[in-house]
């Protein structure tokens, strides 16, 4: 009975930490959930502005991406997804946070990084990810992301306002 209590003990407390852990990180990319991305992002942008230090955050899109799920399906959407995701988890730092914004977008928030700083990181992301084709039943698909990027003003403490002037420049990037 005691053996019995201890593995459904163990068992509840294995679900526990897999529910938690799904709902703070997406398991399909590797990057934060919206809310505790946004959760970080307001600790982030409250520390920029005690310390003043430069707050960087980028908007990354996957161009063309209802067409991927409607042309290839949505598991290959799902495969798309995934190949960014990992990517960035991998390439950025481990004190920059990589959040799933929605859909087909990410907030990448870069602690520490001024304006020049994050243009160039988000240059180099968009690279990366152009030159390396997601594969689909062995064919390579070509895949592109557009990327806005805004940084924090001095004193800015609205997370809201900072990814308004980011999704605006992602809009600008795709034109």
């Amino acid at each position: 009975v005691a053996a019995s209590l201890m593995s459904i003990a163990i068992r509840n407390v294995t679900l526990l930490v897999d529910t938690r852990e799904g709902s703070v990180q997406d398991p399909l990319t590797g990057c934060l959930n919206r809310k505790p991305g946004l959760d970080q992002l307001d600790a982030e942008l409250r520390r920029a502005k005690r310390s003043g230090q430069p707050l960087s955050v980028l908007m990354l899109d996957v161009d063309h991406f209802k067409q991927i799920n409607d042309r290839f399906g949505h598991l290959c959407g799902d495969l798309v997804l995934g190949a960014i995701g990992r990517h960035l988890v991998q390439t950025l730092r481990g004190s920059d946070i990589k959040c799933r914004y929605g859909g087909d977008e990410f907030i990448l928030v870069l602690p520490g990084t001024p304006l020049n700083g994050a243009q160039q990181v988000a240059n180099a992301i968009r690279q990366a990810i152009v030159t390396q084709p997601v594969e689909h039943n062995g064919q390579a698909l070509p895949v592109t992301v557009s990327i806005g990027v805004a940084c924090a003003e001095p004193l800015e403490v609205d997370i809201k306002a900072l990814i308004a002037r980011a999704d605006h420049a992602l809009y600008s990037a795709k034109e």
